[in-house]
């Protein structure tokens, strides 16, 4: 298992989403004064693009710097950052090649070069708006033949109705599965695993992650996934992250509930064991609403 980087190097590498809109907003000015430089009236703003393009270098680099060294951290999926890192250093590269070649004053080279280091931008870009919103972020709502062209998921099937009476409800599927959905599957589920975790079912629970299962089946307070909820905010090991939208008090005693009721998958809200406490926690017959 390879060693866990220090926290300066990972403290650096936190700067890389900062730094890496630098590169790509100007090399998008390069790009847009260069097509208005055909009109005489812009040819002035497009002289200056050896400056413009020594910055985008310059950010490239540190931007790719700065991502290896976030990517130590083994929080992020492998074929997705192994694609990202290498578009990312060839990124780097071809900003300083584009420098040079517009220094050289070699002008139909310089657009050709440009125009490659725009292309990869865009295949840079979405290797990293994969690995930090799941694979298909850019093709999930594409209209269907273009979603297959580019290799995206089907579309989901819609999520079944929740029955209206809490008493049909299905324990997993209708009462826990939610919590997770909204609260958990953004960094850990089919699409993403952060830490190598999976929480869209019981056996990626079960399997766990980098940091061992995610759960103790019947013991709630020895649970990580548990633990992890009842951190301080401002705890580095609180889960979700802070500035990510919490669970509310009654999930977190759902969660524990069937933690502590043995993890239940199947059965209704009426006729699973234990199922008193989890109607008083769902506010069956008082009038409460449901939480979700």
């Amino acid at each position: 298992m390879a060693a866990t980087p220090n926290d300066l190097v990972l403290f650096v590498g936190r700067f890389h989403p900062l730094l890496v809109h630098l590169p790509i907003g100007v090399l998008a000015l390069v790009g847009t004064l260069e097509l208005l430089a055909r009109w005489p009236r812009f040819k002035t703003p497009a002289q200056n693009s050896g400056l413009m393009l020594g910055l985008a270098a310059t950010g490239a680099v540190a931007s790719a710097f700065c991502g290896w060294l976030l990517s130590q951290s083994g929080d992020y999926d492998a074929e997705l950052l192994r694609w990202h890192k290498w578009a990312g250093f060839s990124l780097a590269a071809a900003c300083i090649a584009t420098l040079l070649v517009n220094l050289s004053g070699r002008l139909r080279a310089y657009r050709l070069c440009l125009a490659a280091t725009l292309a990869l931008l865009v295949v840079t870009g979405h290797f990293g708006a994969s690995i930090t919103h799941g694979r298909d972020f850019l093709t999930h709502y594409a209209p269907g033949p273009l979603r297959r062209l580019l290799g995206g998921s089907p579309v989901r099937a819609a999520t079944p109705a929740v029955p209206a009476d809490p008493l049909q409800r299905r324990v997993f599927a209708d009462v826990i599965q939610p919590i997770l959905r909204q609260r958990c599957w953004a960094c850990h589920s089919a699409e993403k695993q952060k830490a190598n975790l999976r929480l869209d079912g019981l056996e990626g629970m079960l399997k766990g992650g980098k940091n061992g299962p995610a759960l103790v089946v019947g013991k709630a307070s020895e649970s990580p996934m548990l633990q992890r909820l009842l951190l301080p905010l401002d705890d580095d090991d609180h889960m979700p992250p802070n500035g990510k939208p919490q669970p509310a008090t009654a999930q977190i005693n759902l969660l524990q509930w069937w933690i502590n009721a043995g993890t239940p998958t199947n059965g209704l809200v009426g006729d699973v064991p234990g199922g008193e406490e989890l109607q008083r926690l769902l506010g069956v017959g008082t009038g409460a609403a449901t939480p979700h």
